[in-house]
């Protein structure tokens, strides 16, 4: 019995929607990019589209096994519900245990239907990330480049893209000019993304050609990021590139380095900070001025953490008792670096010690655990560009921005989306690794 072969309508409709599966992706990667701070609705719109096609085609909503990595999220979900409720400020807390709630809601449906959708659509959401990190990756090398000359010129005529004094830095000429730092959280995302966005390229069936037009397109943001002045993501970049060489040498030793390094950077974290603040290295003169004053964060923190050790001081209170102490600020010894928490600890680790205790840090350091575990029992091919994108988010939360941040703790879950749709594209010849 021969199969029915589609109409041209409906090869047509077929068309159609795959283009516009691809435009979706393309338009939500480049908004990310170039405005982080939707981040949070990015999370949500990016399944829109895998989960309409799935309907379609199977009429039901997906319903399977959560993985391990997903009870864990429920774990640390129903944690930070509790630590909520003694937390300084709980309207900040319970907003940041529902994000993450929502986050985990997002990633299971993902994860649950990413490997049963059809080749084609996959193909179109993989390009579509590609589409969108090259063209928010141009803009983003322009602004870098230019002094931020796009946003300048749309603040003429959208006066709300204007940051505000604070954020406009007034020339010897009387001219102005806009804080380098404004692009930092675009840098960070486009740091984030860089991994699956090349693992996708990778694992497209397309002619060498065409895949190294495809990796010149994102040279722009490579350019965007050592152009920029944000330190931290210029390091991930460079130590999650580091880590892919390494992998391909030798992938069970970069393996194992990889979870060593978790388990050192969660365990390890508040003896190195205090050790580096008792001996004043905040007074390095050589070290860049943000360094100095986060190695005085740190360590103040750091002694904080005794005051409740288990359980924490609750989320987002590195944010509330900075606001204490603004009244009667404190200096470290021999210096004008001022004694605070800040409005968040700049360390992902140190603060979740902090804020969580360590209840939080053994849930962070179970979850980081399972993650490589399902890292390594990937297809053989993805592994080495999944760990590099883990280790560029394990890096980029060790000395930058707030991990309850709304926008970083979903571009998290975002950068799982992206690597999980260039997983599940189809790849020849490959094999899973043994041991």
């Amino acid at each position: 019995m021969s199969a029915v072969q589609p109409s041209f309508a409906e090869q047509a409709l077929s068309g159609m929607a795959l283009t516009l599966a691809l435009l979706w992706t393309a338009a939500g990667t480049a908004l990310l990019l170039v405005f982080p701070m939707t981040a949070p609705f990015v999370l949500p719109l990016s399944a829109v589209v895998p989960l309409a096609w799935y309907w379609a085609a199977q009429r039901r909503l997906p319903v399977g096994k959560p993985s391990p990595i997903i009870l864990a999220l429920v774990l640390i979900g129903a944690y930070l519900l509790i630590n909520a409720t003694w937390s300084l400020s709980p309207r900040w807390a319970y907003r940041t245990a529902a994000l993450l709630w929502a986050s985990t809601g997002v990633l299971y449906v993902m994860l649950n239907i990413l490997d049963d959708l059809d080749d084609a659509l996959l193909r179109a959401m993989a390009l579509g990330v590609i589409a969108g990190m090259a063209a928010g990756g141009v803009v983003l090398c322009v602004e870098a480049f230019s002094g931020q000359a796009i946003r300048r010129t749309l603040m003429l005529a959208i006066p709300a893209l204007h940051p505000g004094a604070r954020h406009t830095l007034v020339l010897a000429d009387g001219g102005t000019m806009l804080r380098p730092y404004l692009l930092n959280r675009s840098i960070t995302e486009l740091t984030l993304l860089f991994w699956p966005a090349v693992m996708i390229i990778e694992r497209l069936e397309l002619s060498r050609r065409w895949r190294a037009w495809l990796l010149i397109a994102l040279a722009p943001g490579v350019a965007a990021i050592f152009r920029s002045e944000h330190a931290t993501s210029k390091m991930a970049f460079a130590g999650a590139a580091a880590f892919y060489g390494l992998y391909w040498l030798y992938p069970l030793l970069s393996r194992r380095l990889a979870a060593t390094a978790w388990v050192a950077a969660i365990v390890l974290v508040i003896p190195l900070v205090s050790l580096a603040f008792s001996h004043q290295l905040y007074r390095v003169g050589w070290l860049p001025a943000s360094a100095q004053d986060r190695i005085v964060i740190w360590g103040y923190t750091s002694e904080q953490i005794s005051k409740a050790p288990w359980l924490g001081a609750g989320i987002a209170a590195a944010r509330t008792v900075n606001e204490q102490e603004t009244s009667n600020p404190r200096y470290a010894p021999d210096s004008m670096l001022e004694l605070s928490t800040n409005l968040h600890s700049h360390n992902a680790y140190l603060q979740i010690w902090y804020e969580a205790g360590a209840v939080g840090a053994l849930l962070l350091l179970g979850l980081g655990l399972l993650i490589l575990r399902a890292l390594a029992q990937s297809e053989v091919r993805a592994q080495p560009y999944l760990h590099a994108a883990f280790v560029a988010c394990a890096l980029l939360a060790a000395t930058s921005f707030s991990i309850w941040a709304p926008w970083l703790l979903t571009s998290f879950a975002i950068v799982a989306v992206a690597a999980a749709i260039g997983a599940a594209l189809p790849a020849s010849g490959s094999a899973r690794p043994g041991g």
